[in-house]
């Protein structure tokens, strides 16, 4: 089971038949597609699902903001055609290109040869971010890693920053919930704000205790606060495809969700498609 995964309609490096095939090949059975702020990826997985055997659970990765801090919300079993929840999307993929055509603004300013174009060739999918503007900077030799440009160009208080279009996770939280989804936080560590996260899990449905950049001490921290809440515990790796920064490997299925925590999806599962392969 692998309840985080990114593809080409967002930053990830993968099509959506090659995660799948990678999936199949590593005898995973449950898999959520999770793009940042679109949902195309999944549509195009409901096609594929049945020829790779798979169970796959619709999902979205909504960035949000709260208290000056970036908090991922993820979405899991939505409706991909609930109108309220796919306007909102729209709209947070126009505020993704408004800040990128700004960014770009921003690099040129830097004497630094870079257009719109090289960037959405680089993204090739609906949902254009800062790492496809970094890896368009690497092909014109400005650094070697996404975490190296985006240290030197594009993260907070560097030249090239520019504020994105902001959503509140609550927000977030009921368009998911109003689409018939459950809403989990996403990898929380990397809030890097303890006592928001407190302040923020009671309103969620579940908890993504298990990621890859958790260590061991923060699976029990998690696994404790989500109990503590009556939250549903998930997991994933977060997988971008190869390439994404300064990890090369490929990450689909390396983070290993218990088997005790891995019954409450199946059973939502169940619940909704009546069956699973």
């Amino acid at each position: 089971m692998d309840l985080h995964l990114h593809t080409k309609h967002s930053d990830g490096t993968m099509t959506v038949q090659e995660i799948f095939q990678l999936a199949y090949d590593k005898k995973i059975k449950y898999i959520a597609i999770t793009d940042h702020d679109t949902i195309k990826g999944v549509r195009e997985g409901e096609k594929l699902a049945n020829k790779y055997n798979l169970n796959l659970i619709p999902g979205v990765e909504i960035n949000t903001e709260f208290n000056k801090k970036e908090v991922h919300v993820l979405g899991y079993f939505i409706d991909i055609d609930n109108p309220s929840l796919t306007q909102a999307l729209d709209n947070l993929r126009n505020g993704r290109l408004s800040r990128v055509t700004k960014i770009v603004e921003k690099l040129k300013s830097l004497e630094i040869d870079i257009t719109l174009d090289d960037v959405l060739l680089e993204s090739k999918g609906d949902s254009v971010g800062r790492p496809h503007v970094a890896r368009a900077l690497i092909k014109k030799g400005y650094g070697k890693t996404v975490a190296e440009i985006f240290d030197k160009y594009l993260d907070i208080n560097k030249p090239a920053y520019v504020e994105r279009f902001k959503l509140s996770p609550f927000d977030a939280i009921k368009l998911i919930k109003e689409s018939g989804g459950i809403a989990v936080l996403a990898h929380p560590r990397l809030v890097f704000d303890e006592k928001l996260v407190d302040e923020m899990l009671p309103c969620f449905d579940g908890v993504e205790v298990y990621h890859s950049e958790h260590s061991t001490e923060d699976f029990l921290i998690y696994k404790e606060k989500a109990i503590k809440n009556n939250l549903i515990i998930t997991g994933g790796s977060d997988c971008h495809g190869k390439g994404k920064g300064q990890d090369q490997d490929i990450l689909l299925g390396t983070v290993k969700i218990p088997e005790e925590f891995k019954v409450r999806i199946k059973e939502i599962y169940k619940e909704r498609y009546g069956k699973s392969q």
